[in-house]
Formats: structure tokens, sequence, C-alpha cells
């Protein structure tokens, strides 16, 4: 039976697409087996299963690229000296991760306006949205 992903294993994945190589090709079989490989999750989840969580699905298309630009890539990458490919894989890492997060960043804004106006609507008052969340009792 497969295992529930838990909010790190959903961390996790999303890490493995920020920094999936861009000279390998990105599918959901290859996504999976390098989870089983990664992060030891066996089974691993099936394609259904990690498109269900909106942030692998986003990082997964974020981390899609077409065949034409992945050409490109691989041509300017032939021209380059080996501390400048592994530098240029890291920015582009990075600069994928970060576009994730932009998006990821602009959902939530997106939640909380939702949020305040249901708020505004049902009559809470900024006071209660602020009440600082209860600890439980060790008795």
């Amino acid at each position: 039976m497969a295992q529930h992903l838990t909010d790190q294993n959903v961390q996790d994945i999303v890490e493995i697409l920020d920094y999936w190589s861009p000279n390998e090709k990105l599918t959901w079989e290859k996504l999976c087996k390098a989870i089983e490989v990664q992060l030891e999750i066996v089974p691993a989840p099936t394609r259904q299963t990690l498109q269900k969580f909106a942030k692998i699905k986003n990082a997964y298309d974020l981390g899609k690229k077409s065949p034409a630009a992945l050409e490109i890539l691989k041509a300017k990458q032939q021209k380059l000296p080996a501390s400048l490919k592994i530098a240029q894989t890291k920015i582009e890492a990075l600069e994928a991760k970060n576009a994730r997060l932009e998006k990821e960043n602009a959902m939530l804004l997106e939640q909380f306006v939702v949020w305040q106006y249901n708020a505004h609507k049902y009559g809470l008052s900024i006071a209660k949205l602020n009440e600082p969340m209860s600890k439980k009792s060790s008795d």
C-alpha cells in the first residue's frame, strides 16, 4: 500500500524538481523513480498522487522545458569550461526555484485576499484574527 505524503515529503519532492538536471528530460515516470531512490519512499507515489499536490504540480510544470529550449541549452553548455558549467547549472536551478517560490507566494496572497474578504463578510475583527493560538494544556 502506498504511503501518504507528509508536508516534508512534498517539500523534498519539490526540492528534487528544483535541482532537476537540465540535461535530463523531466517526466512523471523519471520523477517517481528519483523519489524512490533519493527519498527512499517505497513504493514511489504515482503521477496521479503527485499531481494532487499544487506545490509539486507547479514545480513540475515550471521544470518542464520545451525540446527546442533544451537543445539551445545543451549547445551553450558545450562551449563553457567545466567550472562555468557547474555555476550555470546552479544558477539555473536557483532561478527555477525562485520562479516557483514567486508563483507560490502569489497563490498565497490570493488566498489571503479571500480570507480577508470572508473575515470582513462574517464580522471577524482584526483583534480576533490576531489572537495567538492556544497552547495544549499539559494536564
